[in-house]
């Protein structure tokens, strides 16, 4: 019996929409069934994130390159005029769509279902179709604020054997991992992938080259992206021309340019040579000892377009020509600036060993923060009383408090307050219904 149910997932994505919305952003929002924003047919951004393990899939976000401004700006408290450059714009939508995400993943474990999400990637530009994952049945849903609209797609599907596949993910700390990421040849394992794939199953010969040929020009193309998640978060993909794609296609599957039937099978080929070189970089950091997944792959289409991570995570580009054409394939890999010494400082006894615990504690990055249980603790008010009053209490006595009726209840983190809220009863159970927060700031600095 499958545990996913999309009424479940339609009802946890409208939920916190509208709360992170509403209390993050400042943006009362509303569902609504059609989309009326013709930014979202113009210039775009699109901030995606892979399930990977028992629940595979993709959830994307789709915004107007006009939204995105201002959901920066509501995001970082400033003025339009005042972001430093896109890099601002992308991180903000990626951690929008790790809020998301990592709400669903949750929900998705107190179902018993194991699952990693991805570092977002984002795809912007003017002209471009996203193919996502062949994982399940395609779901939308529309979010309205004024005019701007949010557009949320979604694709999951169950995969119960590979729960062992995740098990060995978070048992290294940052440390570990990076010394075993940076212990892998990336460029050499891209490289050797590439032409070993192109010639074992196109029968085509590659060469890496140093930088784009003299004449060319990125056309019309298609994108085949897969994403690592676990021990290793990043992005791989490769682009090429859509000529060259259906040249591809026909060599594949061993027939004429002009027998092939839809563009579906074009992509098809992209999925299989993304996700096989991308897996042969994926074995590469198994082989060290690092459990990491890959996510189904995606595919982008158009003429005006960019397939990028975000700026935590260094991109490197490889060329490679082939018969006269051009082949792109990007590999971004997230890294730590990390002194290696402190790696072999872990033999070290006394000072040393507490040089080494102190780094470990500033290499310990927000993302594993967000996994840690806090206690959240509603305060109706305050009182004092001498101990012979508290020894006079009995059934029926009344203790009263500094709060007023009415007044809001306050909401404390590790005795820190983060927010004020009014109380609600729903379903015969108690709640609060936040109506103030503080600044974020205020509220990561009170998680310490």
């Amino acid at each position: 019996m499958e545990k996913i149910r999309i009424t479940a997932v339609e009802k946890n994505i409208n939920n916190c929409v509208l709360e992170t919305f509403d209390t993050m952003l400042s943006m009362p929002m509303a569902k609504v069934g059609m989309i009326t924003d013709a930014g979202l047919n113009e210039k775009r951004m699109v901030s995606a994130v892979h399930f990977a393990g028992e629940v595979v899939g993709t959830m994307s976000l789709h915004v107007s390159q006009e939204f995105a401004t201002l959901i920066t700006t509501s995001m970082l408290g400033i003025e339009a005029n005042q972001i430093d450059s896109e890099e601002e714009v992308k991180d903000v939508l990626g951690e929008l769509a790790n809020i998301i995400s990592g709400n669903l993943r949750s929900e998705f474990q107190d179902s018993d279902l194991s699952c990693v999400i991805s570092t977002p990637s984002i795809t912007r530009g003017s002209d471009f179709k996203i193919e996502p994952s062949k994982m399940g049945d395609l779901h939308k849903w529309i979010f309205r604020h004024k005019k701007h609209e949010l557009l949320v797609e979604i694709t999951l599907k169950e995969d119960l054997g590979a729960k062992a596949e995740i098990a060995g993910i978070a048992q290294l700390d940052s440390v570990e991992i990076q010394a075993k990421i940076n212990s892998v040849d990336i460029p050499t394992t891209v490289i050797n992938g590439v032409i070993d794939v192109f010639y074992t199953m196109l029968s085509m010969e590659t060469a890496n080259i140093p930088e784009v040929p003299e004449g060319f020009r990125e056309e019309k193309r298609t994108v085949g992206t897969v994403s690592f998640a676990g021990d290793v978060q990043g992005l791989f993909n490769i682009q090429v021309n859509d000529d060259f794609a259906r040249e591809m296609t026909a060599a594949m599957l061993g027939i004429k340019v002009e027998e092939i039937g839809s563009d579906e099978e074009v992509y098809d080929v992209m999925r299989e040579l993304s996700n096989i070189i991308g897996g042969n970089l994926k074995s590469a950091f198994v082989d060290v000892g690092l459990s990491c997944v890959l996510s189904t792959p995606a595919i982008t289409n158009g003429k005006d377009f960019r397939v990028e991570s975000l700026n935590i995570i260094k991109t490197q580009r490889f060329l490679f020509s082939c018969g006269g054409n051009t082949v792109i394939v990007d590999a971004g890999i997230k890294r730590d600036d990390f002194d290696e010494s402190k790696l072999n400082a872990r033999t070290a006894k006394g000072k040393e060993a507490e040089v080494l615990d102190q780094a470990d504690a500033e290499l310990r990055n927000l993302r594993l923060i967000m996994e840690i249980p806090i206690e959240l603790t509603v305060e109706l008010g305050r009182t004092s009383r001498r101990i012979n009053e508290v020894l006079k209490m009995g059934q029926g006595s009344v203790v009263e408090l500094n709060q007023l009726e009415g007044e809001p209840v306050d909401l404390l983190v590790n005795e820190t307050l983060i927010a004020k809220g009014e109380v609600v009863v729903e379903r015969e159970k108690y709640g609060i219904r936040i109506v103030e927060v503080v600044s974020r700031k205020e509220r990561v600095e009170s998680l310490r």
